[in-house]
């Protein structure tokens, strides 16, 4: 009877413990974002090569992004979901080391990130997302690093970025912020030129059909 009471007490113990230091579903969250970090250095690695040969296609292109996207998602809502609960040691070791990884491969996989932007069919991509189909991927992954980040800073006291990496990942965010805000500049120039043109047209019209009654009222 004893030995039984004690192996129910020691099973119940060893439950308990492994409640504490796996909290909800907070593991598998973490996992999925290492994983979809693993998938995305892949698919990087796999477009550099059609990229470096020029044989990038749009429909290839197009097919990217949406993937891309989706995984991008599925990191940031793992990141939010993870936030709901305590992490443990082993995830505060590898999400960091994620978010690392993360920021990284954006660095060094930037030529070919710009050639699958640059060359998606956007209208395509439009229809294959939710959301974020119309943005520049560099700030769909900026959007995605913050995610990860928040979580980490939320749950890793004395936590500390990489301070060079992300100042490359800023500036690669600031070039494509400046590249829209030009274009914005330029295609509300173009608005107001064609609009002033019209009110031109409108004003030589009027000036037309005002000399023209006045011959007729001349002639009568």
């Amino acid at each position: 009877m004893n030995k039984t009471i004690i192996s129910a007490v020691a099973i119940t113990a060893i439950f308990v413990g492994w409640l504490i230091l796996n909290p909800g579903n907070t593991f598998d969250y973490v996992v999925n974002i290492d994983q979809e970090v693993t998938r995305l250095e892949s698919e990087f690695a796999a477009l550099d090569v059609l990229v470096s040969a020029s044989r990038l296609t749009s429909v290839q292109a197009t097919a990217a992004k949406v993937r891309i996207i989706a995984r991008l998602d599925n990191i940031s809502n793992a990141a939010s979901e993870s936030k709901k609960t305590q992490l443990t040691p082993e995830q505060r070791t590898q999400l960091p080391t994620s978010l690392l990884r993360l920021k990284s491969a954006v660095v060094q996989y930037q030529t070919t990130l710009s050639a699958v932007e640059d060359t998606a069919i956007e209208a395509d991509v439009k229809k294959s997302v939710h959301s974020g189909g119309s943005r520049h991927l560099n700030l769909i992954f900026a959007d995605t690093i913050d995610d990860v980040e928040e979580t980490i800073r939320d749950s890793i006291q004395n936590y500390e970025a990489d301070v060079e990496l992300d100042a490359q990942v800023d500036a690669i965010v600031e070039k494509v912020e400046a590249k829209k805000a030009v274009a914005g500049e330029e295609s509300s120039a173009k608005n107001t030129a064609n609009t002033s043109g019209e009110v031109v047209k409108d004003e030589s019209d009027t000036d037309e059909k005002t000399l023209l009654k006045q011959e007729i009222q001349v002639s009568r």
